[in-house]
């Protein structure tokens, strides 16, 4: 969608339901939003600060500074696609230590040498840090050591490269991947231009400013979110903080780093080039996104899939241009010719009708992990021009799968109907009524509307069994698939989300018989993490950049918002893990979001569901967050699909041991308050604390601590899962636990924890949700079998 696009859909947005609607809808908006999580308005007093046990011991800790940034030559490392990544030789500044203008910085007669080492990807305090600047923030109470300042000035990155020398002669694009948050780019003392938010991609044609002969200069003067707010810092008397504060008005970035009840205040909020700096050559003819949708015409039979291939075509040169586009994966090619008037750019697509060998016969489907193997077929797209010249090749993977959503929705005469929904036979389409006045509290919870026409369109089918009615089902490849695993709140927080960090992560969700991992307001959202999902069969709720309705500010620019929206659901949209867009985190976006991308979703993807808020609209409410009797769960919690229920998980001594220093270990200290321990709020440690010394004594040392909590820690995490599993189907679809991700040495909220190390917690998940499972419910000590695949078992049961 153009941007022009965009403003109508606000403006329909704001006019339509900026006043109202019916009493039992989601319609009233008013023009001031109730807010309960301002942050801070000056830092938090001296005695509520957090202390360490022995204070020598703390400033030691500190004062231990290990220098890994390594200075180097430029290295661009080339890409199979033909891309160069701009990987080594950057250095960064403080832009206050700089006097020179723009221009001069982006030239080669510059001197940087006293500059930081940097890399990129990266964040400012990750390149601090490694020049032994700041001690590492991970550990005890080092954070308390690196000032708030970071969050409140500006940067400077820069890089001297040799271009290669073919991108003289072709043309070329320079492309930064993500950057946090405003930026201005340079190339050799000419101004770029700027870019705002941290998930949009900025590409600028360069081929007329790169040098064949000496090196080239790139300089980015990078700048925080605007609204840094003033971060809490957790202790026992202060408690676990607000949740966030001002930086939820910024909207497209990690405002989770300002502070909340699972992450410290990171001191420059993730600034920095924290993606990749791409180089491409393009020689006039540039190739947007791919995209790829998948359809399985004969659910439930699934031996044919129809494959059709999209991407828009751009002539950048200043002459007509004539030649073939090309299409192939795993033996599959199609071509068609194209002509491009200067300047222009043409959608050009190949659909089953017309090319049939994109109808595959037997295809390697994408199953979700535990009901099959994740599949995964590899599409290259080139342009061959009239010349015979065949241009830098555009790559993409893809899953052959199909997503279809059973729901509750009103009809037009205000019935409940339960539908199965497959967005792909709607594509841009309308068909459910996301809006606020026409999302509407039943006597089963909140629901959305059909749109008017919408129960007459293809995309609708009536299912097989309506037990899971009124709550949101998933089926992948036309199967029920039960979504269980659990949140991130953020991957990491100083934004250390290479593939080899990420890895591990993922694999150990898989080994847990994880189906889905929960994109927590969109904190992590880079390739890396999508590739694994695809790979290793891990379902994706993904979100966007909103928290708590009445509780966080919403976003100051809507218009920001979708255009950084805009751009994810294009260039993720192949990732056959990601199953839902969902707008927000507990509660419904503003309207003229909402309506926005419901738009974008349809537009540019059309192939996955828009769900507008991660609870009660088709779903449970979120939580509990503390720990609770075991039989709970099976009674009380999550009857349906819930989005979040948390409960404590401390990790191994081990881990402990490497978190803080010695004299914080026990008993509970400051520095375990700092690392979420937490004294009151949702996650109120004291429940878990005296259900320990009930059941098993007080804990007389750390060592009896642990062992102690491993085992109830055990018990109540498998009995979350076991607890699904005794309502599967009727009406249980799914549970994420909050959270199996930590984005830091933490004490709460995870099922493994930062190091990798596994604890009590992750074997309890493991086991209750392996795909055969026995078990004994709760509170009737009911034995039962349990089959999560899609095949009959047959057995006796023996005493």
């Amino acid at each position: 969608m153009k941007k022009l696009g965009i403003m109508v859909a606000l403006g329909i947005a704001l006019t339509a339901h900026g006043a109202g609607g019916p009493s039992q809808s989601m319609g009233t908006w008013p023009e001031q939003k109730k807010v309960g999580a301002v942050g801070l308005a000056e830092p938090q007093a001296e005695n509520l600060m957090p202390h360490p046990v022995d204070a020598e011991a703390a400033r030691q800790a500190a004062r231990v500074l290990h220098r890994t940034a390594v200075s180097g030559p430029a290295c661009l490392v080339m890409r199979d696609d033909g891309a160069y990544v701009l990987a080594d030789g950057w250095r960064m500044a403080f832009a206050s230590n700089v006097t020179a203008q723009a221009a001069t910085v982006s030239t080669s007669g510059f001197d940087a040498a006293n500059w930081y080492p940097a890399s990129v990807p990266g964040t400012v305090l990750g390149a601090l840090v490694a020049n032994g600047v700041y001690p590492d923030p991970c550990y005890g109470l080092n954070n308390l050591f690196i000032p708030e300042s970071l969050s409140r000035q500006d940067y400077w990155y820069r890089l001297e490269f040799p271009a290669p020398s073919e991108l003289q002669v072709l043309g070329a694009t320079l492309v930064f991947n993500g950057v946090n948050y405003r930026a201005e780019y340079w190339l050799n003392g000419q101004h770029l231009g700027a870019s705002t938010g941290a998930f949009i991609r900025t590409s600028f044609e360069v081929g007329g400013l790169l040098r064949a002969n000496g090196l080239n200069v790139l300089a980015v003067r990078v700048s925080p979110p605007p609204h840094p707010g003033i971060a809490h810092e957790q202790s026992l008397k202060a408690g676990p903080g607000p949740n966030g504060g001002t930086l939820c008005k910024d909207g497209p970035t990690f405002f989770a780093c300002e502070g909340w009840d699972w992450i410290p205040g990171i001191r420059d909020r993730n600034t920095g080039l924290w993606q990749d700096v791409l180089l491409r050559s393009h020689g006039g003819i540039e190739l947007g996104d791919p995209q790829v949708v998948t359809r399985l015409p004969q659910l439930p039979d699934t031996s044919r899939a129809d494959v059709t291939v999209s991407v828009e075509v751009h002539n950048s040169s200043a002459a007509a241009m004539h030649g073939t586009l090309r299409g192939e994966f795993e033996g599959v090619k199609v071509e068609q010719e194209v002509s491009l008037a200067a300047g222009a750019t043409q959608l050009v697509s190949f659909a089953p009708a017309e090319f049939p060998a994109l109808t595959v016969q037997q295809p390697r489907l994408w199953w979700p992990n535990g009901y099959g193997a994740p599949e995964l077929y590899h599409l290259t797209l080139t342009f061959l021009d009239a010349n015979g010249r065949l241009w830098e090749p555009k790559r993409t993977r893809f899953g052959i799968r199909e997503v279809s959503y059973e729901l509750s929705l009103l009809d037009g005469q205000g019935s409940i109907r339960r539908v199965e929904f497959l967005p792909t036979r709607a594509g841009a389409i309308a068909v459910v009524d996301h809006r606020h006045a026409a999302t509407v509290k039943t006597a089963q919870g909140f629901m959305p509307s059909f749109m008017p026409g919408g129960e007459q369109s293809p995309a609708i089918k009536t299912p097989d069994d309506e037990r899971t009615a009124p709550f949101l089902t998933l089926k992948v490849n036309g199967k029920r698939v039960v979504c269980k695993g659990g949140n991130w709140g953020m991957d990491d927080a100083l934004k250390r989300v290479s593939r080899d960090r990420l890895e591990p992560y993922i694999r150990l969700h898989r080994d847990a018989h994880c189906t889905m991992i929960r994109n927590w307001c969109g904190q992590s959202m880079e390739e890396d993490l999508f590739d694994l999902c695809d790979e290793y069969g891990l379902m994706v709720w993904n979100e966007f950049w909103i928290s708590t309705q009445d509780y966080n500010y919403e976003p100051d620019d809507p218009v920001l918002f979708l255009d950084n929206a805009r751009d994810c659901i294009r260039r993720f949209r192949n990732h056959p893990s990601i199953v839902l867009w969902c707008a927000r985190n507990e509660g419904m976006p503003p309207p003229a979001i909402n309506v926005g991308l419901d738009e974008l979703i349809r537009v540019h993807d059309g192939t996955r569901y828009y769900q507008p808020s991660s609870r009660l609209i088709s779903l449970l409410n979120s939580g509990p967050w503390k720990h609770t009797d075991p039989a709970d769960y099976f009674t009380k919690i999550g009857r349906g699909f819930s989005t979040e229920v948390g409960l404590p998980a401390i990790p191994t001594e081990d881990t402990l041991r490497a978190m803080m220093p010695a004299p914080d270990l026990w008993p509970i200290s400051d520095t375990w308050a700092y690392h979420d321990c937490h004294q009151s709020g949702g996650g109120d440690f004291h429940p878990f604390m005296n259900d320990l010394a009930k059941r098993f004594g007080p804990a007389t040392d750390l060592g009896d601590f642990v062992r102690k909590a491993q085992m109830l820690q055990y018990e109540n995490h498998r009995a979350a899962f076991e607890g699904l599993n005794a309502c599967l189907w009727q009406p249980g679809t799914g549970r994420l636990l909050w959270m199996t991700q930590p984005a830091w040495p933490s004490t709460v909220w995870q099922i493994f924890s930062s190091d990798y190390d596994t604890a009590g917690a992750y074997y309890g998940v493991k086991r209750a949700c392996e795909p055969i499972h026995v078990q004994m419910n709760l509170p009737d000590f009911k034995l039962v079998a349990v089959n999560n695949t899609f095949t009959k078992i047959a057995g006796r049961s023996e005493r």
